[in-house]
C-alpha cells in the first residue's frame, strides 16, 4: 500500500529506476501510474491528466509491461506482436517487417513463428518487452523486465531501453532489485520502503550508506571499480532475530 506519496517528475529521455524491497510498493506504483488499479491522486504526463482517460486511451500514451505475464496464447510471436500494435493504433495496418525489425533490436527475431505457449519465461518476457516498444508509447512502464533473463540478455536489453529512451523522449520507468544496474544505467531513481519514498534523485547521490541501512538493513557503501563502474559492496546485514522452528 502507498501512502500519500508524490514520486518525481520522471524525465524523458532517461532511464528512471524504483527501488526498494520486497513489499515496499514498487509494482503498485507503477500500476497506479499506469492506470490499473484505483488511486486518489493525479498522474501527468508531459502535463496532460492522464486520470481521465479510459483504459485504452490511456494504454496507447503509456504502456505497462507487469511482473507476472498473461497466460501464453496459442498465437505466434509475429502475430502477438501485430495484435499489440493493432490495439495501440487501429487505422494502422499490419505491418510485418516492422514487427520483425523490433524482434530483431531485441534480438528474438528466430522466435517469430514460435507459439508464444512454447516458450521459456525469459523468452516470453522478451516477446513483452517487444511489443510495448513497437506500439510507441510516450511512456513506458517496465516491472522487473529483467528478473528472467541471463546476463546477456539484461545487458542487451539495458543498452536497447537507453537508446529508445533517448532517441524517443520516452519517459521510461522500470522496476530492479539489482542496484548496481541502477548505479551504472538510470539517470534518476526513486527509492520506496514501506509504501513511502525514501529519496528521488541520481542514483549515485541518494544510494548512501544510511539509505541502504534504512531501507536495505545492509551494511554497504558505493565503491567505484578500475573501469569506472559503480557498485554496492556489502559488509554485512542486521538480522533481526532467529526464525522460529514450525512446531
Amino acid at each position: 500500500m502507498l501512502h500519500d506519496i508524490t514520486a518525481g517528475p520522471f524525465p524523458p529521455g532517461r532511464l528512471c529506476a524504483v527501488l526498494g524491497p520486497n513489499g515496499s510498493g514498487k509494482s503498485t506504483l507503477l500500476r497506479a501510474m499506469g492506470g490499473l488499479v484505483p488511486s486518489r491522486g493525479q498522474v501527468l504526463l508531459h502535463g496532460q491528466v492522464l486520470d481521465g482517460l479510459d483504459l485504452r486511451a490511456r494504454a496507447r500514451l503509456c504502456c505497462t509491461l507487469p511482473q507476472t505475464l498473461p497466460e501464453p496464447l496459442r498465437l505466434t510471436v509475429l502475430e502477438t506482436l501485430l495484435a499489440a500494435r493493432r490495439v495501440a493504433h487501429p487505422a494502422q495496418e499490419d505491418d510485418v517487417p516492422a514487427a520483425l525489425g523490433w524482434l530483431a533490436r531485441v534480438g528474438i527475431e528466430s522466435l517469430a513463428m514460435r507459439p508464444l505457449s512454447e516458450l521459456s519465461g525469459g523468452q516470453r518476457q522478451l516477446v513483452g518487452l517487444a511489443q510495448a516498444l513497437s506500439r510507441h508509447p510516450r511512456a513506458l512502464l517496465l516491472d522487473e523486465p529483467l528478473s528472467a533473463l541471463d546476463p546477456h540478455y539484461q545487458y542487451r536489453v539495458l543498452a536497447l531501453l537507453r537508446e529508445e529512451t533517448a532517441r524517443s523522449g520516452l519517459v521510461c520507468i522500470l522496476v530492479l532489485h539489482d542496484l548496481n544496474q541502477a548505479l551504472n544505467w538510470c539517470e534518476t531513481a526513486c527509492v520506496l520502503h514501506e509504501g513511502r519514498v525514501q529519496a528521488f534523485g541520481p542514483p549515485r547521490a541518494i544510494l548512501t550508506p544510511a539509505l541502504l541501512h534504512a531501507v536495505y538493513r545492509i551494511h554497504a557503501c558505493v565503491d567505484t571499480g578500475a573501469q569506472g563502474q559503480d557498485f554496492i559492496s556489502v559488509q554485512g546485514v542486521e538480522t533481526l532475530g532467529q526464525v522460529p522452528q514450525n512446531v
